[in-house]
């Protein structure tokens, strides 16, 4: 199948703002919360991370994988789902860019700038991150090769940074062990929304429910750990938060 232009285009779209937003992230202290302490120690710099950690998991996944494969990993949606290659599949096209960058360009940045008054909230999209690497790293080892679109990412980023994030906020007491929960709850449950994106789509064959059911998807994190840090009470999301 021959691809537009958009098609190949989006995903280095999005590694040139990952390299924006990773300069703004270490050159300057815009996106930090706690001046006094490194980095690595804030939790909102931690949110921010998401941003760019996901976005060049997407430019691994839909530009060029490890092996120079060029928008392989749609062929592998397809036939985990039981259809044939492009053009014969029946999914439609504008659901990964839909997805993707609802996810990332708008989801996740918009979690990390409200990470400042519910930490719960903002870092809910490291359980998204820690699903999606682990996915990747079972799915892997399993399938072999046809499976790597993802998996670096996963392996040096995903999962150790995502672990990283829970030690953080255990450590140094930015959240106890159940707002910890409910934050990552949240993207885990939008992970499992993405996968149930397919059987909709599979038990309707409509695009527009797939597209709704994309939107919704997204909107799992923010509905799990907002209610999430409602019910835990306001200790659970302002402790983040020291001198600016």
């Amino acid at each position: 199948m021959v691809w537009s232009k958009w098609d190949l285009g989006w995903p280095w779209m999005g590694l040139g703002a990952a390299l924006v937003i990773l300069v703004l992230m270490f050159a300057t202290d815009v996106m930090r919360s706690r001046t006094a302490v490194s980095r690595w120690w804030d939790p909102v710099w931690l949110s921010w991370l998401a941003v760019p950690m996901y976005l060049l998991h997407i430019f691994e996944e839909y530009s060029h994988d490890v092996l120079g494969r060029v928008y392989f990993i749609v062929g592998g949606v397809c036939a985990a789902q039981g259809y044939p290659p492009y053009p014969d599949c029946p999914i439609p096209t504008l659901h990964y860019p839909l997805v993707n960058i609802a996810l990332v360009w708008v989801a996740a940045p918009i979690a990390a700038y409200l990470s400042r008054r519910n930490i719960v909230i903002g870092l809910t999209f490291f359980g998204f991150i820690l699903f999606n690497g682990v996915f990747h790293i079972v799915t892997v080892l399993l399938q072999g090769s046809d499976a790597y679109p993802g998996v670096v990412t996963g392996i040096l980023l995903f999962v150790p940074i995502s672990l990283w994030v829970i030690y953080v906020c255990l450590k140094s007491g930015v959240m106890n062990a159940k707002a910890l929960a409910v934050s990552y709850a949240g993207g885990i449950a939008g992970h499992l929304g993405l996968v149930l994106t397919y059987s909709i789509f599979n038990a309707t064959g409509s695009p527009a429910a797939m597209f709704a059911a994309d939107i919704g998807c997204v909107s799992l994190p923010f509905l799990v750990a907002g209610l999430g840090s409602k019910l835990l009470g306001a200790q659970a999301t302002t402790r983040a938060l020291g001198a600016r």
